[in-house]
């Protein structure tokens, strides 16, 4: 039964995913086998200026509105907003089994049957004003448009007091100067949330001075300067932005000024649980491909399932595997009770991230010389993961940060 025909308020993650996972069949897939080739030659699938093909966006668009006459797009968006408010745990949960379910290539359209922090309509537009909400939201919910979120600059990665986007007020208006970098979906985004300065002094004593705004991508001064792919691909979903003079009106900003960093934070909080729930659901999809291959394959006269090393190796991927699945369950359960902690946070993305991309690589050897093909889909698993490890906060800014944590005595095990 849709999602929209339910009590929301009684829906169990059992529930909610066996009826998304019975939309992704009858509505998803077939989409995706009517584009067939297109989504596994990279010369179709990307246009020869670097961009998605018109066709792939245009399936997405298709598979997020249907996705939200079914009520399932805005299943996570916050009841205030329209959705049906279901909490982080099943949030955890069902991207973590679609995933599983889907195997590796990012581009699967079921991927896109749920708003994503940056695309879509989730708690980040709590923040919004009532004019921005009553004109962005209902189509947003409706999944006609696509949002990016751009934070990270040439010189503002992971030090985010790097960054020189500058925004200056104007009576009613701001005007927004600087570049972006690292936009994921930023390409084909209706609009980009972006982070920009508004208070100099502030911001280089590092005690706030950011804001946040909504920036429609066709307002003049806008600009996607390149494509930025990666990793040997032949195009790509992050690029660098421009905004020259780019003028918006007040009610454009999300947020109250100089308080951007705690709207960046939970942006970002959200786009870790969700690659955590993704990179969780990779490794179970690769390690249930090894097993099957390690029981058929034969070596010395026995399947390879029966020595040793492929046996520790499997073993090790289970650990690794089940500490991911608590980790994301612990702080996903911690989040909807309001008592998750930086540290905590940190630390998942820490582990999980390496652990994951582990277990992808020791099922690539295990598949020997099938791994490597494109038809197994394992290279694009292991360039996803290689990905994630830098994407959000590499590891080594993670650990940086549980120190902190663990140093100044808030984070207590």
């Amino acid at each position: 039964m849709p999602l929209n025909q339910t009590n929301s308020e009684e829906v169990t993650a059992e529930q909610f995913m066996e009826g998304l996972f019975g939309f992704v069949d009858r509505e998803v897939m077939p989409i995706q086998k009517r584009l067939g080739e297109k989504f596994r030659n990279p010369r179709l699938y990307w246009r020869e200026d670097g961009r998605l093909s018109d066709d792939i966006v245009a399936a997405r668009r298709e598979v997020r509105m249907a996705s939200a006459r079914a009520g399932y797009y805005t299943a996570f968006c916050p009841t205030e907003l329209g959705g049906a408010g279901l909490g982080a745990q099943i949030y955890y949960q069902t991207f973590e089994e679609l995933t599983h379910r889907t195997g590796s290539p990012p581009w699967q359209l079921p991927m896109h049957v749920l708003a994503h922090t940056s695309t879509g309509p989730t708690a980040l537009w709590m923040h919004a004003s009532p004019e921005l909400k009553e004109e962005v939201l209902p189509a947003l919910s409706r999944g006609e448009l696509q949002g990016s979120f751009a934070m990270s600059e040439p010189d503002a990665g992971s030090d985010a007091w790097g960054m020189r986007t500058r925004a200056v007020r104007d009576g009613a208006f701001w005007i927004l100067n600087g570049q972006k970098q690292w936009a994921t979906w930023a390409p084909t985004a209706d609009f980009v949330i972006t982070f920009a300065i508004t208070d100099p002094q502030a911001f280089a004593a590092r005690r706030g001075g950011l804001t946040c705004f909504y920036v429609p991508a066709s307002a003049p001064g806008f600009k996607v300067d390149s494509i930025v792919p990666v990793l040997g691909e032949i195009g790509g979903e992050d690029c660098i932005l421009s905004y020259t003079d780019l003028r918006i009106p007040d009610r454009y900003r999300v947020g109250p000024v100089d308080k951007g960093f705690q709207i960046a934070m939970q942006g970002s909080h959200g786009l870790k649980m969700t690659k955590i729930a993704r990179a969780t659901g990779l490794a179970r999809w690769a390690q249930e491909k090894a097993i099957a291959y390690a029981k058929v394959r034969k070596t010395f006269g026995k399947v390879i399932a029966e020595h040793q090393t492929i046996q520790n190796m499997l073993a090790q991927n289970a650990i690794d595997i089940y500490t991911c699945k608590l980790m994301g369950q612990d702080l996903s359960r911690k989040l909807d009770a309001g008592t998750q902690s930086l540290g905590e946070h940190a630390m998942a993305d820490a582990f999980a991230f390496e652990a994951v991309y582990k277990v992808v690589d020791r099922c690539m050897q295990i598949l020997g010389g099938i791994g490597m093909t494109n038809a197994s889909d394992f290279p694009d698993a292991i360039r996803l993961l290689r990905v994630t490890r830098l994407s959000e906060g590499p590891t080594e800014i993670q650990m940086r940060m549980v120190a902190r944590e663990v140093l100044s005595g808030r984070l207590v095990l």
